[in-house]
């Protein structure tokens, strides 16, 4: 069985590098649109060579596409238009719907499983690859009726090799808790980055003054605009009413101490405590 990755970063290479150490596959063919993702590819052993994108669709009996979501879109499908009748498709992308709404009535729609594995950090790239970064998170697979039983029964075999815990979901549910529970996330980091813009002259204090606080907060900036922007604009609906909700949570939190009402504050401190205390991070 020949295995077959579209992208060779952090997530593509890290899946290919487990596989591998698992056994599973005969061959590793890949592709990139970076010359330099894929060299490094290459000598890190993700793969045993670099093929076109349309020779590695011909010869991959299961084909791994792990590319920014607005690629994934555009490129799913003219490779259903290509694969045999039965290679398996999967994705990584961390949107689903607006994905799995391009292939709906793609006649080769079965083949296709629509999945995304939270286990994103950071930092991106191949250099950044690890074999274990998957261990116990959790893997979303979403529209799963769509897909023929023995496309998901592969993917689960990968996902199970991953070692990781499986979720099954629509993909329009998906994207609702995502834009909450990740790319939400993502948004306050960049913006709370962007608020220290106003001691831009006084760096270097700054810097002394940052807590860990900071730094766990603001960690998620370090994140790559050509990841974050086809996200966002793949499930700008979505994101739009999260952060409305969280405005309205800064509001309340704002008026509270306008109006030294600390006694809310204790309160709402609690609240959130209670919220989160047996919450897994993914």
């Amino acid at each position: 069985m020949n295995i077959g990755i579209i992208g060779l970063g952090l997530i593509g290479g890290s899946i290919s590098l487990k596989l591998r150490k698992s056994n599973f596959g005969d061959k590793f063919i890949g592709t990139d649109y970076n010359e330099k993702n894929a060299l490094i590819a290459v000598k890190l052993g993700f793969v045993d060579e670099i093929r076109p994108l349309k020779d590695l669709i011909v010869q991959s009996s299961v084909i791994i596409l792990s590319i920014p979501v607005d690629g994934i879109e555009k490129l799913l499908p003219n490779i259903l238009n290509t694969i045999r009748k039965d290679t398996v498709i999967l994705d990584t992308g961390s949107t689903k719907y607006t994905i799995c709404k391009s292939v709906y009535s793609h006649p080769k729609r079965s083949r296709f499983v629509a999945t995304h594995p939270i286990a994103g950090i950071e930092n991106s790239g191949p250099l950044s690859a690890n074999s274990d970064l998957f261990y116990k998170k959790n893997c979303i697979l979403c529209d799963s009726e769509l897909s023929d039983t023995d496309a998901i029964y592969i993917t689960e075999k990968i996902y199970s090799i991953l070692e990781m815990r499986m979720i099954y979901i629509t993909s329009k549910e998906h994207d609702l808790y995502i834009s909450y529970g990740s790319h939400l996330p993502h948004i306050i980091s960049f913006s709370l980055a962007s608020t220290v813009k106003k001691f831009k002259n006084k760096k270097k204090v700054l810097n002394h003054m940052m807590g860990s606080g900071w730094g766990s907060t603001t960690r998620l900036a370090k994140s790559k605009p050509e990841t974050w922007v086809p996200i966002f604009i793949s499930n700008i609906n979505n994101l739009i009413k999260a952060i409305d909700v969280y405005i309205d949570q800064l509001r309340i939190f704002k008026k509270y101490l306008k109006n030294k009402e600390f006694h809310h504050i204790d309160q709402y401190i609690k609240k959130a405590n209670d919220i989160i205390k047996d919450q897994k991070y993914v």
